[in-house]
């Protein structure tokens, strides 16, 4: 059988500081990164794979870096891709939960709507309703709750009454009880990440740090205009030093959301997070600013630099001893609510969404994102938006550009709203994936 080199393999060759080459094959569609001698690279370069060794051959074709000459590499992806699909748990139901419309911050390239609304105990009551309705519809084994808001932690109290009641129907019916929490983390003291570990069974909280204090301040400011980078860092300060935090059972992960007026303000934040001894109890990442609600936020120019930096930033970070994601591994399209047949968000007006995007925002509205009302006491199985039918778009070749992107098998499509409003939110690491590759290697050799 005749082999050749696959439209997804990425072939890097670089020079250490010591002059030695370093050769490595990527392969897009197993996500393996494959160190090889100068000469196979040489060879693979130039097409020339018969004359590889027999071993070498067997090992390159069972990564996909060669792969059959008659082979549709697309198709064959979507295959695979439909048998993960098929293989999503169906006993998990998650539900996100936004108890208020209210924020403490004015972000200037937020989407929302704020509002001083807040869950009624009348639409508390429809929802854990619902939820139980919909705990019954199926064989269901595990509850999940993201808390989401404008700033859920403004409803505290709110999300006390729907978690006491929550906690209950999971324990008894036996269902495994997990939660998540996005917060801009102002009010995030340490008491209440111990009660959100220790009676929410909240895993993850994730906040958002947009670079230093001097970056962060000029756009992620109070209602009042006053910075809030101050309160927020002491209070992860004063959360990661006390005895309680553990990040196996409750870690916090800070996002940074990046573009051209705060990209150089990411390095100055790793620095700050090592100097208070925090890079081995967080996560940390960027992600490009995007466009929310039609508001226009976000930049190409801002995508691309943060590709281009995030380089420097994964290097600080593997010599400093943080997490670090630095490749992207083999996926299937993506999956979030909008995609999943159960999942659903209700809002402070007790409005059914599936998106967290399309919350509080008069011109998704006006798209039709807002499915129901908890307060119909009706629920329509498997009434979806628009969101739902993008994994089956991917699979039939129906989405541009992810048809002919090098990149497709290593993220799915990202965003399904991204690709249906035609503005895609392809990940930073098309921009230096070269040089993620070899700071793999890297990183790798220094375990």
């Amino acid at each position: 059988m005749n082999y050749i080199l696959s439209k997804y393999t990425f072939a890097v060759s670089k020079r250490t500081s010591s002059g030695q080459e370093i050769c490595l094959l990527f392969s897009g569609r197993t996500g393996k990164n494959i160190l090889v001698s100068k000469k196979v690279f040489s060879i693979v370069e130039n097409g020339k794979f018969t004359t590889l060794q027999p071993k070498v051959l067997e090992i390159l074709i069972s990564e996909k870096v060669l792969v059959p000459s008659t082979e549709n590499e697309l198709d064959e992806i979507n295959k695979e891709n439909k048998v993960q699909l098929s293989k999503k748990s169906t006993d998990r139901l998650y539900v996100s939960i936004q108890p208020t419309a209210a924020c403490q911050l004015a972000c200037d390239y937020c989407g929302q709507a704020h509002s001083r609304k807040f869950l009624t105990d009348s639409l508390i009551e429809q929802i854990v309703c619902r939820i139980k309705q919909k705990i019954s519809l199926k064989d269901t084994k595990s509850l999940e709750i993201g808390w989401f808001g404008g700033e859920p932690l403004m409803a505290f109290s709110k999300m006390k009454k729907l978690n006491e009641q929550l906690k209950d129907i999971a324990i008894s019916r036996n269902l495994k009880y997990t939660g998540h929490i996005t917060t801009n983390g102002y009010a995030l003291s340490p008491s209440i990440y111990k009660m959100l570990k220790e009676d929410f069974n909240v895993y993850r909280i994730e906040i958002t740090l947009d670079g230093s204090k001097e970056f962060h301040d000029k756009r992620r400011v109070t209602t009042s205009g006053i910075g809030s980078f101050d309160i927020i860092f002491n209070n992860l300060k004063a959360i990661t030093q006390s005895p309680f935090y553990d990040k196996n059972t409750c870690v916090i992960s800070i996002r940074c959301n990046v573009d051209e007026r705060n990209i150089e303000g990411v390095m100055p934040l790793l620095e700050m997070l090592y100097k208070h001894n925090m890079q081995d109890k967080i996560i940390f990442y960027t992600t490009p600013v995007v466009s929310w609600s039609n508001n226009g936020a976000g930049s190409m120019l801002g995508h691309k630099l943060l590709g281009k930096l995030s380089s420097k930033h994964i290097e600080y970070m593997i010599n400093h001893n943080f997490k670090v994601t630095i490749l992207p591994k083999r996926v299937a399209p993506y999956q979030c609510i909008g995609t999943d047949n159960d999942a659903e968000m209700y809002d402070a007006d007790g409005n059914i969404l599936d998106c967290s995007e399309t919350s509080y925002s008069e011109y998704y509205k006006s798209k039709g994102f807002v499915l129901g009302n908890v307060e119909q006491k009706i629920i329509v199985p498997n009434k979806r938006s628009c969101l739902h039918d993008v994994p089956q778009m991917l699979l039939e070749k129906r989405v541009y550009p992810c048809n002919n992107c090098k990149f497709y098998p290593l993220c799915g499509g990202l965003c399904p709203l991204g690709l249906l409003e035609k503005e895609p939110r392809c990940p930073s690491f098309i921009y230096n994936i070269e040089d993620r590759i070899y700071l793999d290697y890297l990183a790798k050799i220094k375990k």
